[in-house]
């Protein structure tokens, strides 16, 4: 076996991992950007922050039942009050922003995998939904968002009558 034949199928390897990796994540890869009150952080947390990763995954999970869509996302390390969510175009929008918060600086910093930023997850949803109507909590770095289903989408069932 040449090496070049060698280097080919690895690349082939990683090209096919990587399409595994982007089907499986979904829209869940999400980039972070710069939060709002970037330049008035503190030296650490501006450095923590410059050494974090810009891209995170948000995974999420949708179940429709037959009166409503329920969708959870995980998001720790969230105040509750940082999200932003609406429902637009048959799409649940959901926006938020991560701060990096530190009482320490004792240590330092050698490897950061979560992302800290401003964010935003769009899910095209399965249904016609009442978002006016829809209610969300916030639990354990999950975010529960329920949302009833428009009269017009709810299921029925139509039993059928012999004679």
């Amino acid at each position: 076996m040449s090496i070049s034949s060698g280097l080919e199928r690895t690349w082939q390897g990683i090209q096919s991992g990587w399409r595994t990796l982007m089907e499986r994540a979904s829209n869940a890869l999400t980039r972070f950007m710069p939060g709002e009150d970037a330049d008035q952080d503190d030296r650490s947390s501006a450095q923590l922050r410059a050494s974090s990763p810009s891209w995170g995954l948000i995974a999420a999970e949708m179940k429709e039942t037959a009166k409503d869509v329920v969708v959870r996302i995980e998001a720790p390390g969230m105040d509750p009050d940082k999200f932003d969510i609406e429902v637009r175009d048959q799409h649940l929008v959901v926006r938020g922003e991560k701060r990096i918060e530190r009482d320490s600086d004792e240590g330092r910093y050698h490897v950061t995998e979560r992302a800290y930023g401003y964010f935003e997850r769009i899910l095209p949803l399965p249904a016609e939904v009442e978002g006016d109507k829809a209610k969300a909590s916030y639990k354990r770095g999950v975010l529960t968002v329920r949302l009833p289903k428009h009269e017009s989408a709810i299921t029925r069932k139509i039993s059928v009558q012999g004679r």
